[in-house]
């Protein structure tokens, strides 16, 4: 018997959803920094490598959920990145804004700032899920 070919991850509506969700926290992660810390964009003019990281990470903690869930079906990325995202805003509203010279980070500005983490973790347990549900399917 022949095999079916695997399908892949990434297709053009994975990838489309990956890039609007990509785009909205962005956008609600850029919204909810100016409001907490100093504008995102004096940041960029100042120091465009730092304001780059950032926004990065704020783009891709929206786009590797979508890409997971839209390709393969996997919830547990998307539930990773909405709870961090609800508790870091949480706390980051009850922290009250941080002006300088603070150097305490607020707990929104340690789930941006440590986006890499954030999105391992993510990918991590995704993986775990898809393997999981693959296994189911055989």
């Amino acid at each position: 018997m022949a095999r079916a070919p695997e399908q892949s991850m990434f297709t053009r509506s994975s990838i489309l959803t990956g890039l609007v969700a990509g785009l909205a926290h962005t956008a609600l992660a850029v919204l909810l920094w100016n409001h907490w810390f100093d504008d995102l964009f004096d940041l960029i003019a100042v120091k465009p490598l730092n304001g780059a990281y950032i926004l990065l990470g704020m783009f891709l903690l929206g786009f590797v959920p979508a890409l997971f869930y839209v390709g393969e079906k996997v919830k547990s990325p998307a539930a990773i990145i909405a709870v961090l995202l609800l508790l870091s805003g949480l706390g980051s509203w009850l922290a009250g804004p941080v002006r300088p010279p603070s150097a305490v980070p607020t707990p929104f500005a340690l789930y941006i700032l440590s986006w890499i983490g954030v999105v391992a973790l993510a990918g991590v347990i995704g993986g775990f899920e898809y393997r999981r549900k693959q296994r189911a399917t055989k």
